[in-house]
Parts: C-alpha cells; sequence; structure tokens
C-alpha cells in the first residue's frame, strides 16, 4: 500500500511539471517578457557591442515583447563614436528561445511584400 501511494504522488509531482513547463514556454513567456525583456535584450545589445563590434554605447533601447515569435526583439542604439546615427539590430528576447538564440543578429530586409 506504502509503494502504492508513493507511485500516485510521484505520479502526480510529473503530471504537474508538466504542465507547468507546458505554461511557462506558453503563456509564461510573456510574463516573463512584459517584465524581464528589456532588461534582458538591452543586456545582449551591450554585449554584443562590447564584444563584436568593439564600441561603447551611448544611448540603448529594445522592445520588450517578441511580437512576431522568431527569439529576438528589436533594437536601437547609438554608439559614442557616432552619437548622431541610430543603427538597429535584433536581440535575443526574454524565453527559451532568446536563451537558445543569445547575442544580436542584425535585421533582414522583408522582401515578400
Amino acid at each position: 500500500m506504502n509503494k502504492a501511494k508513493l507511485y500516485m504522488i510521484l505520479g502526480g509531482t510529473g503530471v504537474a511539471l508538466i504542465i507547468l513547463s507546458i505554461f511557462l514556454m506558453t503563456a509564461g513567456r510573456t510574463i516573463g517578457q512584459f517584465f524581464f525583456g528589456r532588461g534582458f535584450a538591452e543586456g545582449e545589445l551591450r554585449s554584443y557591442a562590447s564584444k563584436v563590434l568593439k564600441q561603447e554605447l551611448n544611448g540603448a533601447s529594445c522592445q520588450p515583447m517578441d511580437t512576431d515569435g522568431n527569439g529576438y526583439v528589436s533594437c536601437d542604439y547609438t554608439t559614442i563614436a557616432n552619437p548622431n546615427v541610430t543603427s538597429s539590430l535584433e536581440c535575443a528576447a526574454w524565453g527559451l528561445d532568446g536563451f537558445l538564440n543569445r547575442g544580436c543578429k542584425t535585421r533582414l530586409p522583408n522582401f515578400s511584400q
């Protein structure tokens, strides 16, 4: 009888973890992006600028939400070397896609329109 209770508890815990994981990958991702998205993306942008571009940022602004679901958000920035020129990148968004993507990439033009 005790083994049956143990298996029921372990099975219930496993089901609860699966449900929680599904929530965090769907609705929870949006909640996380709302609270942490902008700061996470701007941190990725600052890291990219210092390591890849080898420039110090003068100003940076990123969108908090990944609206197209590609794992990146739009960011605009200026550098100390060119403070009057605003450049754009896409940087990793908060969520599973963003943690897998990491860093930033240039925006590609949309030729499908």
